[in-house]
Formats: C-alpha cells, structure tokens, sequence
C-alpha cells in the first residue's frame, strides 16, 4: 500500500509538471520565445488591418504588431529578441505576402509609458473573444502556458527523465558493486559475517535505498505472479514499468484535452465544434509526430540507452510498443477530427487520404504487434512490421509535404536512426565472422557446424569466431543463403572453449557419447582457425521455421550418412549483445534454469570457476556456493549436458547440481549415472518446489550474513515462480536480489 501511494503521488506530480504543454514549431531554440508570443497575439482579433486575415493582421496590423513587440520584449530574453523577429518576419513573407511592420513604424506604442497603459489579458478574460482596439499585453500564466512548456518538449522531456533515473539506478547497481571486495573462496576463507559488513560500511544508506528500489518497485510484478506469463493474453510489468508507462498514459491524454479556448464569432470557423475538431486535430496531429522519434529509438538493438541503464532489451520493447500505441491512437484522433472539422465547417465529407493512409498503416502495425502474433507468427510479423514502417514513413512525407519541411525533423531522424541501427548491425557481422590471418595476410570466415540430438530433441550450432565470449551474451544467428536469408534469430550464448594451440587451425568433425552426436572443432586441419579464436556453441530446440529447417537439414544428411553426422553450413553471427548480471557480487547464488533456459546458467557457472583462480583481484569471485536447479522434460538433454559441459563444474565442491525431469510426473524416483570427471549426475522424476528452496536459502543466507542472489531463465511458469518467492523473501532481508533473463519480443 505504501509503494501503491508513492507511485499515485508521484504520477500526480509529474501530470502537473506536463499537463500545461502546448504546440510549437520546429525552430531554432533562440527564435521559440517570439514566435510563442506571435502564435498566442496571434490568436487575438484587433479591428482595422487585415480583419479576418491571420498573418496579414499578425505582420501589418499596428495594433496586433505592436502587441507582439511589446509582449516579446515583456517576457523573452533580449538576446533572443532580434533571431526571434528575423524568423517572424519570414513567416510573414512566406505565409502572408506581405512585409511586416518594422518596430519603428509602431514606435509611439512601444514607449515604457504606453506599454504600462496596456491591459493584461489572461485566457479567462471576456476581451479575449472580442475585436481589440488597443495593443495588450498578456500574463505571465499565459506566455509560460504557450511557451515554456510545449508538446514535444513535454514527450521528450518525460522519457529523459525515465532513461536519467535508469541510468542513475545503474550507477549505483556499478558503485555498490565495487564497494563489495571480492575475496578468495580458498579453505583458508572463512566467509566471516564481520569482515563482510565491514566492507559495505560507509555504503550502507546507498546500499540501503538501492534494495528498497529493487524491493519495492523492480522486482514485483503487477499482478503475482504473472510477469512472464500472459494474463489475458497481455504481458504483465513490473510495478516501475507500469508506473512508467501509466504516468505516459495520463501525460499524453492530459496534453491532448487541456487549453482549447474555442467561442462564438471566431472569424475563421464560427462554429465552435469546428474550432474544437480542428483544434484536438492540429495537436494530436503535432504529438503523434513527435512520438515518432521516439519509437524508432526505444526499437533498436544498438541503442546506447540499454547499455546507460542496464535495462533488458525487453524492457525498452515495453515501452516501445506503448508509445507506439499512443502514437497511433494520437494519429486515429487527428484523422477523426480532421474528417469532423471538414463536415461542421461546411466542407462536406472531404477526407485527408494521405492522413488516413498513415493512421491505417500504423493501425496495422499496432494490430499485428500484439503477443499472440508475435509469438506464433513472429517471422511473419517481423516482416509485416518493417514494411507497414516504411509505409508509414513515406506516407507522412507525402502528408506534411505542403508544410515545406516544418515537420520534417520528426521525420529524418526515423530514417537516421533506422539507418543507423542497419549500418551497426552490418559492422557486427562483419566483425563477428571475418577474419584476419596476418602470418599469411589471409581473410577467414566463419564456419558453422550443426548437429541435431534426437533423443535430447536439441540442436547445437557451433561457431568458430575471434569475439571474446561471455555470460549474459546472445547473439542473432542469419544463413544468408537461403530464400529468407534476410531472417535473423537471437540466442542465448550456451557455451565456448578455445580449440588447440597458437598454430592450430580447425575442422569440423563429430563423434557419440552414449549415442548422442558431438560437435566439436578439431586441430590440424586446412580448414581451420586462428590462435585467439573461440567456439561459441548455442543450443537451439526446434520448433517451427527456420529452427525446424534446421532440424531437417541434419536429419536429411543423417539418413544420407546412416551414422550421426555433423552438417557443415554457412552461419553468421550477429553481437554480442546483452550484459552480464554481477553474480560474482553475491555470496551465494541460486540458479534455476527451465528447459532450454540452461543455456543461460551453463556461461556464469564457467565464468564462476574462471573467477576462483583468477590472478587479478578485480576478477575474483564473492560466491563460495553456488546451486544449480534444472527442470527438463528431456533426461536426455540432462545428462547429455551434465557429461560434456557441466563435468567439470559438477566435480567441484562448490557449486551444487540439483536436476529434476517432469516426464513422470509424481514418481519419486532417482537417476544416477557419473560424468567423465567422476562426479555423480542425479536426475530426480518431478518438478522443484521453487518456493521451498529460495525462502530456506534467503534464511540461510540471512542467518549468516550472507548475499544471495536468486537467477531464473526458463518458462513463464517458472520464472514467475521464481520472482514472487524471491520477493517474498526480500520483504524479510534486505540481502536477497533477484535476476532474470528473458527476451521479450
């Protein structure tokens, strides 16, 4: 109840800091004070010249001039003064055909004694809808409501906050980090409790803030315990996230319902409903196109942004989709209004095509974005999305082209971003999978080996390539020579090594242990690699598309063969991308993994035993425990990985293996074989109690003094599971932190 409260009254404040934006123009930031004061005076009827006439009145109406020169004088700093005029001046050549008055020519009205003598208007006042006989000022209220605070400004300027909070939040995740002084996990380190607090003393108040952070905003879900799990086919946020997208929410459809000022005997639409279509339409309009930036940003894989904030790829598709949303029903408003501006000014029926060509292709895209899509047909929506976003684009040049380029700095930096994004995602590949020989000034590519595991029903694609490796990394994999070579499918980093020596170079070759097919990299063939080069191997479950394509193309070279074979196939990598969490920060650590999930635990738990015999201080490890709880369904798969990468891990005394297979479901029984390193390999029929372990690993740890962090990748399910057990733990010790990896489409 105390966090729900924070977050209303946060929410109500930052409603009050934007509700009072209104519309500017796309201008230099010394040239936005005046042409506020000329858009505001401009909105006033003055009798005499130009009655009737917007910008012959704005440039040639002494008395309307000599307002905007006053008023400017009144409220905008004198240095913005003269860039401000030149930029009115060449509104009204270009929109008036007229020359406008000079100050000179209204000088009589501009002395320090005739201003005193002008009446204040405010936006409440009667004069404001009647025709003005003498020059006005207007208050303070109304300037800071039409300048200080517009529109896009308003958009730009909450999300900034968002990404400057974010980015704050990881500098103190980084400062925290620091602070606690990895020590040896040797027998002579007794892990005392003391010397542990003494090395957080002097951060314990940051310390402190930060676990009341995790604890009562980043790390609950919504609605426990659905996160990862669907709830009416919606995807559920933590409570940050939807405060986040909530406050933008409110903030948008405030900005879109205040300050309209619309009354009888206004000289260009009579009809107050005319006034107030065309009013919402012009502003919804000017907001839509100011979102746009916006979505192409929070879209990108290379954005700087997650890598400021630590945020997962997820999160930004979060608040990607939202503001594409927004931005939509923004687009649907203005289509609407214009539409019901044309009909109640005496138009008739007429309709902006290009207007309603845009909206409907945004519509489209927001309807093909939603989960079940983006689950089931995620190729397809891929491709429907990149061209309804093109579309899109060239639809809004044709549609704001009359305004000769006002609007066009919403639109290039969609072009620029996209662009931007393509040209990083072609440098990846490059670097990823060209190579340099320099002994023999020879280039290299990468060599791709795939190998499909019918009893494990698992695919490994191994990959020879120079990119250090490390937890916490995925990568997108293309073949480039098929019909779609366009597609790119992101996965989890599972393992890598390095093969051979200095001048040993590598083939692709497989072999069977206890009838499952290995792919690995041999040495000493004129295929090879470089010294330097590491084999990243992912793990891949087939499904449908391009994963069952490769699940028939080691199939059909199997039957060809009719011994397990090793098929050799031109893949390229994509990355790295994605960061490691700080489990080598924590004391203990508890790593649960469903299904394929383990892939993601198999990278930390090598960087775990790289860390305890590191020479340099700085890549010391904190953990003296660590579990590893796995629920598959395929036993296969299990021992499989238990056998070849997880042997020597199991053979330690520190790091614990707790395996348990759901294909007999409720029958107790127990599978034990031995890894090569002689390490018993345990598989238990049944599933974990997930709740069970965390809280009698959080009172352990919390007896002792201890860190725990609590990591989860695996199914919805599980890692729901995972997440309301570890938040109910962090509600009873400040030392428990919870992680989690999840790609979110």
């Amino acid at each position: 109840m105390i966090a729900t409260r924070y977050l209303l009254r946060i929410s109500l404040l930052l409603v009050g800091l934007f509700a009072s934006h209104a519309l500017s123009s796309t201008i230099n930031a010394d040239q936005e004070c005046v042409s506020a004061v000329f858009s505001i005076v401009g909105g006033l009827s003055f009798v005499g010249v130009g009655y009737g006439k917007y910008y012959v009145a704005n440039c040639q109406n002494p008395l309307k001039v000599a307002s905007i020169y006053a008023v400017s004088k009144t409220y905008c700093p004198p240095s913005d003064l003269d860039p401000g005029i030149e930029y009115v001046k060449s509104l009204c050549r270009k929109y008036g055909g007229a020359e406008p008055l000079s100050e000179a020519d209204v000088a009589a009205n501009l002395t320090d004694e005739a201003i005193s003598q002008y009446p204040i208007l405010d936006q409440t006042d009667d004069l404001v809808s009647t025709n003005l006989t003498t020059p006005v000022l207007i208050s303070k209220h109304w300037f800071d409501l039409g300048f200080k605070t517009e529109v896009e400004w308003a958009m730009y300027g909450f999300w900034g906050i968002v990404l400057l909070f974010g980015t704050f939040h990881r500098l103190i995740s980084h400062f925290l980090e620091g602070r606690v002084l990895p020590s040896s996990t040797g027998p002579e380190d007794t892990g005392s409790a003391d010397s542990r607090e003494k090395s957080r003393a002097g951060t314990k108040s940051l310390g402190h803030l930060y676990s009341r952070i995790r604890k009562g905003l980043t790390t609950p879900s919504v609605f426990p315990p659905y996160h990862q799990q669907l709830l009416f086919g919606c995807t559920i946020p933590t409570r940050l996230e939807l405060f986040i997208v909530a406050s933008y929410w409110i903030v948008s459809f405030v900005l879109c319902c205040v300050s309209y000022r619309p009354f009888d005997g206004n000289l260009y639409w009579p009809k107050v409903s005319a006034q107030l279509w065309r009013y919402i339409a012009d502003r919804t309009g000017v907001m839509s196109y100011a979102n746009l930036p916006l979505i192409w940003m929070f879209s990108g894989r290379n954005n700087i942004f997650i890598w400021l904030t630590g945020w997962q790829f997820s999160t930004f598709n979060l608040f990607h989709r939202h503001i594409a949303r927004v931005a939509t029903l923004q687009a649907i408003i203005h289509s609407v209004g214009y539409t019901a501006f044309y009909y109640t000014a005496g138009y008739g029926m007429l309709i902006a095509c290009l207007s309603w060509r845009a909206t409907c292709a945004m519509s489209f895209i927001v309807f093909f974005s939603f989960s079940w899509f983006r689950r089931k047909i995620y190729e397809s929506f891929l491709l429907i999305h990149i061209v309804l976003s093109v579309v899109v684009i060239v639809a809004l040049f044709y549609h704001t082209s009359i305004f000769d380029g006002q609007y066009d700095p919403y639109l290039w930096p969609l072009v620029a971003i996209w662009s931007f994004d393509r040209f990083l995602r072609i440098v990846r590949v490059v670097y990823c999978n060209i190579h340099v020989r320099l002994r023999k000034t020879k280039l290299q590519r990468s060599i791709a080996a795939i190998a499909y595991d019918q009893d494990a029903n698992i695919i490994t694609v191994q990959i020879n390539t120079h990119v250090k490796p490390g937890p916490g990394q995925h990568y997108y994999l293309y073949q480039p020579f098929r019909l779609k070579g366009w597609e790119n499918h992101p996965f989890t980093l599972a393992h890598w090594n390095q093969p051979g020596g200095q001048t040993g170079s590598t083939d692709v070759q497989s072999r069977t242990v206890d009838g499952s097919v290995v792919t690995s990299f041999e040495s000493g063939s004129p295929h090879g690699g470089m010294a330097g080069e590491h084999l990243l191997s992912f793990w891949i479950r087939p499904y449908d598309g391009w994963t069952r394509h490769l699940r028939d193309v080691c199939l059909k070279a199997q039957t060809k063969s009719q011994v397990p074979a090793v098929h050799k196939e031109t893949i390229l990598l994509e990355g790295p991308y994605g960061m490691a969490e700080p489990l080598w920060a924590y004391d203990e650590v508890l790593l649960f993994a469903g299904g394929s999930g383990i892939a993601t635990m198999v990278p930390y738990i090598l960087d775990h035993m790289e860390r305890t015999t590191a020479s340099n201080k700085a890549r010391r490890t904190r953990t003296r425990a660590l579990t590893l709880v796995w629920s598959n369904r395929s036993q296969a798969f299990m021992k499989r990985v238990a056998q070849r990468e997880l042997a020597a891990a199991l053979a330690r005394d520190d790091i614990e293996w707790m395996a348990e297979s759901s294909v007999l479901r409720g029958k107790e029984e127990t599978d034990v074989s031995e890894s090569p390193d002689g390490a018993a390999v345990a598989i238990r029929m049944g599933r974990p109690d997930i709740g069970v372990m965390i809280e009698k690993a959080a009172e352990s740890a919390s007896a002792s003094g201890s860190r725990l962090a609590v990591f989860a990748c695996g199914p919805g399910e599980m890692a729901d599971a995972a997440r309301a057990a570890t938040y109910r733990a962090m509600k009873q010790s400040h030392s428990v932190e919870y992680f989690e990896e999840a790609f979110g489409w």
